[in-house]
Protein backbone atom coordinates (compact mmCIF):
# COMPACT_ATOMS: atom_id res chain seq x y z
CA UNK A 1 0.00 0.00 0.00
CA UNK A 2 1.05 3.52 -0.76
CA UNK A 3 1.29 6.08 2.35
CA UNK A 4 -1.84 8.10 0.90
CA UNK A 5 -4.21 5.19 0.69
CA UNK A 6 -2.60 3.84 4.03
CA UNK A 7 -3.16 7.52 5.62
CA UNK A 8 -7.06 7.43 4.36
CA UNK A 9 -7.74 3.96 5.57
CA UNK A 10 -6.24 4.06 9.30
CA UNK A 11 -7.26 7.55 10.16
CA UNK A 12 -10.44 6.41 9.04
CA UNK A 13 -10.64 3.07 11.15
CA UNK A 14 -8.98 5.19 14.23
CA UNK A 15 -11.95 7.87 14.07
CA UNK A 16 -14.54 4.81 14.27
CA UNK A 17 -13.26 2.78 17.50
CA UNK A 18 -15.47 3.03 20.11
CA UNK A 19 -14.69 5.23 23.17
CA UNK A 20 -15.07 2.27 25.51
CA UNK A 21 -12.72 0.00 23.30
CA UNK A 22 -10.86 3.37 23.12
CA UNK A 23 -10.00 3.01 26.84
CA UNK A 24 -9.18 -0.86 26.84
CA UNK A 25 -6.84 -0.76 24.05
CA UNK A 26 -5.21 2.58 25.35
CA UNK A 27 -4.88 0.80 29.28
CA UNK A 28 -3.19 -2.45 26.95
CA UNK A 29 -0.67 -0.12 25.26
CA UNK A 30 0.20 1.39 28.39
CA UNK A 31 0.47 -2.04 30.45
CA UNK A 32 2.95 -3.53 27.31
CA UNK A 33 5.17 -0.10 27.35
CA UNK A 34 5.74 -0.84 30.85
CA UNK A 35 7.28 -3.99 30.27
CA UNK A 36 9.79 -2.16 27.72
CA UNK A 37 13.52 -2.20 28.67
CA UNK A 38 14.42 1.17 27.62
CA UNK A 39 17.78 2.98 28.71
CA UNK A 40 18.31 5.08 31.13
CA UNK A 41 16.38 8.64 29.66
CA UNK A 42 17.41 12.24 30.79
CA UNK A 43 15.35 13.65 27.74
CA UNK A 44 11.97 12.68 26.01
CA UNK A 45 11.12 14.03 22.59
CA UNK A 46 7.39 13.44 23.53
CA UNK A 47 4.29 15.68 21.90
CA UNK A 48 0.58 16.13 22.79
CA UNK A 49 -2.01 13.82 21.40
CA UNK A 50 -5.00 15.27 19.28
CA UNK A 51 -8.10 13.54 20.84
CA UNK A 52 -9.66 15.37 17.95
CA UNK A 53 -7.98 12.79 15.87
CA UNK A 54 -7.81 9.69 18.69
CA UNK A 55 -4.56 9.92 18.73
CA UNK A 56 -2.70 7.16 21.51
CA UNK A 57 -2.53 9.19 24.86
CA UNK A 58 0.84 9.34 25.19
CA UNK A 59 1.41 11.26 28.37
CA UNK A 60 0.60 7.81 30.48
CA UNK A 61 3.39 6.87 28.72
CA UNK A 62 5.38 9.83 29.73
CA UNK A 63 4.06 9.23 33.37
CA UNK A 64 5.78 5.38 33.66
CA UNK A 65 9.28 7.14 32.00
CA UNK A 66 9.22 9.48 34.65
CA UNK A 67 8.47 7.36 37.25
CA UNK A 68 11.95 4.77 36.17
CA UNK A 69 13.96 8.16 35.60
CA UNK A 70 12.90 10.93 37.92
CA UNK A 71 15.48 13.18 36.24
CA UNK A 72 13.86 13.13 33.22
CA UNK A 73 12.90 16.16 31.65
CA UNK A 74 10.32 16.31 28.63
CA UNK A 75 9.86 18.26 25.46
CA UNK A 76 7.32 18.69 22.65
CA UNK A 77 7.96 19.86 19.39
CA UNK A 78 7.78 23.03 17.85
CA UNK A 79 6.95 23.70 14.22
CA UNK A 80 8.29 26.36 12.29
CA UNK A 81 6.43 25.85 9.10
CA UNK A 82 8.04 28.30 7.19
CA UNK A 83 11.17 26.20 7.77
CA UNK A 84 9.72 22.95 7.10
CA UNK A 85 11.48 22.23 10.34
CA UNK A 86 10.65 21.94 14.07
CA UNK A 87 12.84 22.01 17.48
CA UNK A 88 12.30 20.24 20.53
CA UNK A 89 11.22 22.31 23.40
CA UNK A 90 11.20 22.08 27.46
CA UNK A 91 7.71 21.60 28.48
CA UNK A 92 8.05 23.75 32.02
CA UNK A 93 5.49 23.17 35.16
CA UNK A 94 4.47 26.44 34.44
CA UNK A 95 5.00 26.98 31.16
CA UNK A 96 2.48 28.89 28.63
CA UNK A 97 1.80 26.72 25.34
CA UNK A 98 -0.28 27.68 22.08
CA UNK A 99 -1.73 25.34 19.44
CA UNK A 100 0.31 26.24 15.71
CA UNK A 101 -1.45 26.21 12.71
CA UNK A 102 -2.04 22.39 12.85
CA UNK A 103 -3.75 22.80 15.90
CA UNK A 104 -1.50 21.00 17.95
CA UNK A 105 -0.20 22.97 21.33
CA UNK A 106 3.21 23.22 21.60
CA UNK A 107 5.26 25.38 24.56
CA UNK A 108 5.70 29.08 24.00
CA UNK A 109 8.78 28.90 26.52
CA UNK A 110 11.28 26.20 27.59
CA UNK A 111 14.68 26.07 26.26
CA UNK A 112 15.31 24.09 23.29
CA UNK A 113 17.06 20.99 23.59
CA UNK A 114 19.71 19.65 20.74
CA UNK A 115 18.74 17.11 18.56
CA UNK A 116 21.69 15.03 19.29
CA UNK A 117 20.73 15.12 23.52
CA UNK A 118 17.29 12.89 22.98
CA UNK A 119 16.99 9.87 24.52
CA UNK A 120 13.78 8.62 23.16
CA UNK A 121 11.43 9.94 20.89
CA UNK A 122 7.97 8.98 20.72
CA UNK A 123 6.99 9.37 17.00
CA UNK A 124 3.22 9.63 16.23
CA UNK A 125 1.52 7.76 13.49
CA UNK A 126 -1.37 6.45 12.06
CA UNK A 127 0.18 2.86 10.91
CA UNK A 128 3.48 1.11 10.44
CA UNK A 129 4.93 -1.54 8.47
CA UNK A 130 6.78 -5.13 9.23
CA UNK A 131 9.76 -3.03 8.78
CA UNK A 132 9.40 -0.21 11.47
CA UNK A 133 8.72 2.43 8.82
CA UNK A 134 5.61 4.48 9.70
CA UNK A 135 2.89 6.84 8.11
CA UNK A 136 2.38 10.15 9.57
CA UNK A 137 0.00 12.65 8.95
CA UNK A 138 2.72 13.46 5.34
CA UNK A 139 4.43 16.57 6.17
CA UNK A 140 7.58 14.96 6.95
CA UNK A 141 8.89 17.16 9.86
CA UNK A 142 9.71 14.35 12.14
CA UNK A 143 11.50 12.00 9.44
CA UNK A 144 13.41 15.58 8.51
CA UNK A 145 14.11 15.74 12.53
CA UNK A 146 14.63 12.62 13.29
CA UNK A 147 17.74 12.20 10.65
CA UNK A 148 19.60 15.20 13.38
CA UNK A 149 19.60 13.00 15.98
CA UNK A 150 21.94 10.33 17.10
CA UNK A 151 21.92 6.83 16.32
CA UNK A 152 20.84 5.13 19.20
CA UNK A 153 17.84 7.36 20.43
CA UNK A 154 15.15 5.12 20.50
CA UNK A 155 12.13 6.10 18.55
CA UNK A 156 8.88 4.95 19.84
CA UNK A 157 5.45 4.62 18.12
CA UNK A 158 1.87 3.73 19.47
CA UNK A 159 -0.64 2.29 17.35
CA UNK A 160 -4.04 0.89 18.13
CA UNK A 161 -4.00 -1.53 15.07
CA UNK A 162 -1.00 -4.25 14.26
CA UNK A 163 1.73 -3.51 11.36
CA UNK A 164 0.73 -3.68 7.69
CA UNK A 165 3.08 -5.75 6.03
CA UNK A 166 4.37 -3.37 3.55
CA UNK A 167 4.62 0.72 2.80
CA UNK A 168 6.02 0.45 -0.55
CA UNK A 169 6.82 4.24 -1.17
CA UNK A 170 9.38 4.42 1.53
CA UNK A 171 12.24 6.89 0.71
CA UNK A 172 15.52 7.54 2.05
CA UNK A 173 14.53 10.27 4.29
CA UNK A 174 12.30 7.97 6.11
CA UNK A 175 13.44 7.01 9.68
CA UNK A 176 11.99 4.00 11.01
CA UNK A 177 11.07 2.88 14.43
CA UNK A 178 13.45 1.25 16.97
CA UNK A 179 9.69 -0.05 18.86
CA UNK A 180 5.95 0.23 18.36
CA UNK A 181 3.39 -0.81 20.90
CA UNK A 182 -0.30 -2.40 19.81
CA UNK A 183 -2.84 -3.36 22.46
CA UNK A 184 -1.94 -6.53 21.17
CA UNK A 185 1.95 -6.90 21.19
CA UNK A 186 5.46 -5.06 21.11
CA UNK A 187 7.42 -4.63 17.97
CA UNK A 188 10.87 -4.17 17.68
CA UNK A 189 12.80 -3.72 14.77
Amino acid sequence: MIKNTVRKEFLERRMNILEEDLKQQTTSIASKFRKLILPPARYLLSYNALVSRREFDVSVCEEILKEQNPIMRIAWPRIHIDMLDMEAGLVEKDGLFTKNRFNILEPISGDIVPPELLDIIFVPLIAFDLRGFRVGYGKGFYDRYLAQCREDAVKVGFSYFDAIEYIEDINEFDVPLNFCITPRRIYEF
